[in-house]
This record gives structure tokens, sequence and C-alpha cells, in this order.
């Protein structure tokens, strides 16, 4: 299979499973993590003050639940500091355990406030459908403040309070969105009920207070939570202190005041991506809230299909890398590719507020790179494994492994190469062979066989066949040699001097010598794996192998050991001594061939 197809199918199908996984929420944790990294604390703005029910309150107050004259009293008393708003973070589910009189107080303290007022309520669950929030719980808490309210109806959700209104009471929910990892990350704009569209406690103070916010229809209706203060770094003044009026005019005058439990008895405290192991208190995510509408900076989402297409351009850019970059430069590039995705995703969070999935972007990169890596690899194994099965048997250790340094410059299907083709041949053979047994014919022809083909691979020969009792071996392909001629004459030089040695041992054993011809011819032949579905060998075929086969020939004419033609001559960079021995007509070629003896 070609690989670029290959690298291409890999990347779409690493592309595929991470669209799958993403649209199943199979990382949903691991992004959150990822994401949460980006809040660095910030200081919140000026205007959010929180008073504290905290611990020292309630020591100083008495035992909670208050009575709800206590709130009463405050509200009545925040009057002096003329506040942009004020939000009580406090739920009244049910009547007062001090009876009625007590609800009593706290209703009448309600009416004709000087300042905006929001109430908070709770549903007791909502389930989350097209990025909505629905709940049928909130009714019977409405009809606490039935008369003293006025919730926003479903037909003019969003419209912004006039000051006519504020002799009643705004009523917003303090629900929260906690992840399966229970971290609070989200709030719902609006909870819609049966009756009525409710919306969140910190969207009616934030718009109530006369600051500038996003439109409704601008807003994500589940909202991510840009979180700026960590636990405990809200500007915050303990409830008691406002009863006792010890609050200069400054602290409070003109602010947006929130009124919260910070007491940890009274567990309303969630983990958020600023914990740090520290768990931050209800009316502290309320006041992050309304210092994201404040700033104007609200995170969206990406859209599935943005996210998934981004995915499917990395694992694209990672297949071009791969396949069109040599190696040394690919983990550069790579690299590369995955910060110019990194810096896109930072400046759409900086520029646009979208969260950027980074963790898929991450993914996709990383996936990709290891698929594409580990394919090429197994291909590439798999490939060596056929090239070292195919050439074990043609060529030196050495030259075997300098195939499988570049296999891909290797062409196993076919290719026209210059290469030089040696042919050696035993004289007398036919001869020979009726003074031997059998036995003793194949022993003899084997040790031959060693002796010579041994001192071809030593000098980076391909040794093709045995031919009967003939050797052809080629030099200059399947790897590129500079030096093929010097290294087809030194191995036909020092194949003659070891038959000398090999002679002299067979003639003390069996009184016998062998006598050989070598020929040697340089030019064009197509080299390749030739044969048929059951069989094939790496061989060389073309009129340069016929012409060596015929030089070869000529040795017993001239009566010499090797006979080499001028274009192996010519190429020669190593000195040899030759004997021109003239130019002779080979069949099968129009043009005579200068022929040398080789002196040894």
């Amino acid at each position: 299979m070609n690989k670029s197809i290959l690298s291409l199918g890999t990347s779409g199908l690493v592309a595929f499973f991470l669209i799958f996984f993403f649209q199943i929420g199979f990382f949903t944790g691991l992004e959150n993590f990822f994401e949460d990294l980006l809040f660095v604390q910030q200081p919140v703005h000026s205007d959010i003050v929180i008073i504290a029910i905290d611990n020292e309150s309630i020591e100083k107050i008495g035992q909670w639940p208050w009575k709800r004259e206590v709130f009463a009293n405050t509200l009545k008393k925040l009057e002096k500091y003329s506040p942009k708003a004020v939000g009580l973070d406090v739920v009244f589910p049910e009547e007062s355990r001090f009876g009625t009189p007590d609800d009593q107080f706290l209703e009448d303290a309600l009416k004709n406030l000087s300042y905006p007022l929001v109430l908070a309520i709770k549903a007791d669950s909502f389930v989350l459908k097209n990025n909505q929030a629905y709940t049928d719980s909130f009714s019977g808490q409405l009809k606490k403040f039935k008369g003293q309210t006025n919730p926003i109806k479903s037909s003019e959700a969003g419209a912004p309070s006039s000051t006519e209104q504020f002799n009643g009471v705004n009523i917003g929910h303090v629900n929260l969105i906690s992840d399966p990892d229970s971290v609070v990350r989200k709030f719902p704009i609006f909870i819609q009920s049966k009756q009525e569209k409710i919306p969140a406690f910190s969207y009616l103070i934030t718009k109530n207070s006369g600051a500038k916010i996003p439109k409704e229809e601008s807003l994500e209706q589940i909202s991510r939570i840009v979180f700026s203060a960590a636990p405990g770094t809200i500007s915050r003044i303990p409830f008691y202190r406002i009863i006792s009026e010890e609050i200069p005019l400054s602290r409070l005058g003109n602010k947006i005041i929130l009124i919260g439990s910070t007491a940890v008895d009274l567990h309303d405290e969630q983990p958020t991506p600023l914990s740090k192991g520290t768990q931050m208190q209800g009316v502290e995510i309320q006041a992050n809230i309304i210092n994201m509408l404040i700033s104007g900076y609200q995170l969206k989402p990406l859209s599935s299909v943005f996210v998934s297409l981004w995915m499917l351009l990395v694992c694209l850019c990672s297949t071009l890398i791969f396949t069109i970059f040599k190696s040394s430069f690919k983990p550069l590039f790579f690299n590369a590719i995955l910060g110019v995705f990194w810096l896109g995703a930072m400046l759409l969070l900086i520029d646009e507020g979208i969260m950027p999935n980074l963790i898929y972007i991450t993914g996709a990169w990383f996936f990709s790179t290891i698929s594409l890596f580990g394919c090429r690899y197994f291909t590439g194994e798999n490939e060596k494994r056929e090239i070292k099965k195919a050439f074990s048997r043609y060529v030196s250790k050495e030259v075997l492994e300098e195939i499988l340094k570049d296999p891909k410059h290797i062409a196993l299907g076919g290719e026209e190469r210059h290469i030089t083709i040696l042919f050696s041949d035993i004289r007398g053979f036919t001869s020979l062979s009726e003074k031997l047994s059998p036995q003793e014919l194949v022993g003899i022809l084997n040790k031959y066989f060693n002796i010579m083909s041994k001192e071809i691979l030593t000098n980076k020969g391909v040794l093709d066949k045995y031919i009967g009792d003939a050797i052809m071996a080629f030099w200059g392909a399947p790897v590129k040699d500079g030096d093929q001629t010097d290294n087809a004459v030194q191995a036909a030089v020092s194949m003659v001097k070891q038959l000398k040695k090999f002679n002299k041992e067979l003639k003390e054993k069996k009184g016998l010598e062998l006598d050989i011809g070598i020929g040697i011819y340089s030019g064009r032949a197509i080299v390749g794996n030739i044969g048929s579905e059951t069989r094939f060998d790496y061989t060389a075929i073309g009129d340069s192998v016929n012409i060596a086969s015929r030089i070869e020939g000529l040795t017993k004419e001239h009566k010499t050991k090797i006979i080499i033609s001028d274009s192996v001559k010519n190429n020669l960079k190593n000195k040899y001594t030759f004997e021109l021995l003239g130019s002779v007509e080979i069949r099968g070629r129009k043009e005579l061939v200068k022929i040398y003896k080789v002196l040894i």
C-alpha cells in the first residue's frame, strides 16, 4: 500500500475516534482539568463587597438560623449607604420557626426599600436539556413572597428593572452546575419553571446595579464562570458589624453588596477551579459571577462542528508533515504545528472568550503523531524483514546494513541501473566431472563456491546466481556504489589468488587443479525481483549481462584469467596492470568492444 495513503488513513482513523470520544464527552474530565489551569487569580471589581455571616457573627448574634427580624433590620440599615444593589444569598424555604410575626417583620422590611434588592431561591433539582435548565420545584417558595415579588415572566425575560419596580423584590436562583468531578464551573442564566422563567441571582444583581452587561440573547444559557478571586480574597465585612453600625460610609457607599454565609458549619461551600484544596463559599461564587458579568468577559464553548473540524485539520497537517518532510525535520515541524494551534487557541480565548478545547487539539496532535510514527515503524519493520529475506542470500552483512538504512531507495519492482557485472566459469568442467564421483564433485563444487562467493561478498558484490559451475555477480545495485568497477576487479583478483590456494589443497588430496576465467563489463541493466508468483530472485537482465558473459568466454581463447571491457577500465580509480587484447565483435552489439587482460 502507498505510504502516503496509509498515513492519511491512519490520521483519518485517529480523527474519527477523537471526534467520537468528543461527542460522547469521554475526555470531559481531562478537558476541565486543563481549562482550570487557564484561570489565574485577579482582583475583583472594587464595587463588590460581601457581608459575611461568619462564625464570629453567629457567636455574637446567636444560634443559626437567626430570626428574620435580624435580616429585616439589617436591610433597613443598609439604606444609609445607598448601595447600587443588594443580594441576600439566604434561602427561606419555609415559614420562620419563630412564628408568623417574625415573617411579617421581613415582609414589611421588603416594602419601599430605597435600593434594588434581590432575594435568593433555589430549585431542589433541575434538568439540562438543549442547553437550557428546567425545574418544577420553584412554585412553593415563590408563594412565600406573593405580592412582594416581581419574578421575570417568560415573555419579558431579561428586561431591565426600573427604579419604580424597587417597591417589590427581585428573586433570582442561586443554583450552580457541578461537573462529574464535583467542581463548580457553570451556572444557568435562567431556569424555566412551569409558571416563570427565573433569572440567576447574580445576573439580576448585576443588571439592577446599573452595570452594563451583555444582552440576554448574547449570553450562553448555560454559562461558564470566569473565576477571578480565590476563596477568602474578596473584600468582606462581618454581619454583626452592620448591626452595630461600625462601618464607615466609604466601605459600603455606592457598592454592590452580597449578604451570605461564610461560616464553615453552615456548609455552603463547593470546590471551584481556583479552590486549590480550599472550597469556595456560595456567596463568593456569586461574587465571581457578578465580577464576570461586570467585566463583560464571557467564556463561550466552541461548537462541536468547529472542534471536530479543528481536530481533523490537526490530523491532516500532521500527515502532510509526516509525508513531506525528512525524518530529521519531523519533530521540529510537529512541535511547530502544535505551537501554531495552541497560539490560535489562546487568541480565541483572549480576544473572543472562546474556550479552546486544548485537550482535543493536543490529543489530535499527540495521537496522530504517535499513530503515524507507530504505523511507519511497523510497516518499516515489515519492509525491512522482506528486504532482509530477499537480500540475505545475495549480499554481505555490511551491504545488507546499508540497504536497511534507507529501504525506500530499493526498487524491488525493477529499475534500470548502471552496474558492473562479473561472470566466472570453471574451464574443462565436463572432463573434470567424468573423473570424479558425484559425491566428490559436489563436495569440490560446494567448497569452490564458498571460497569464490566469500570474495565477491567481501568486496560488496551481489551474488546473483550459480549457473552450473558458473557464477554471476554484480555491483551498483541495489545500493549505489561509486567504486563498483574497483570492487568488481578486486573481487576477481582475489578469486584468482584464493583459487591458487584451493588448487594446492586439491592437488594434494585429489591430484586435480581447477582453472577459471572471469569476464567483467559495466553498462546499463534492469535489476529487480524477477520470477513467478511462487519463486523469484533479485537479479539483473539485459544486453550488459549478455556482454559480460561473452567476455568471460573470451578468457579461454586468450589464455588468461581475467578480461575486462574498456567501460570497466575507464572507471577504475585504483591502479592495475593491463594488457590491451584488442577490439572484438560481441554478438548482439553493433560497436566493437575493447577488452583488456588484467595482469596479476
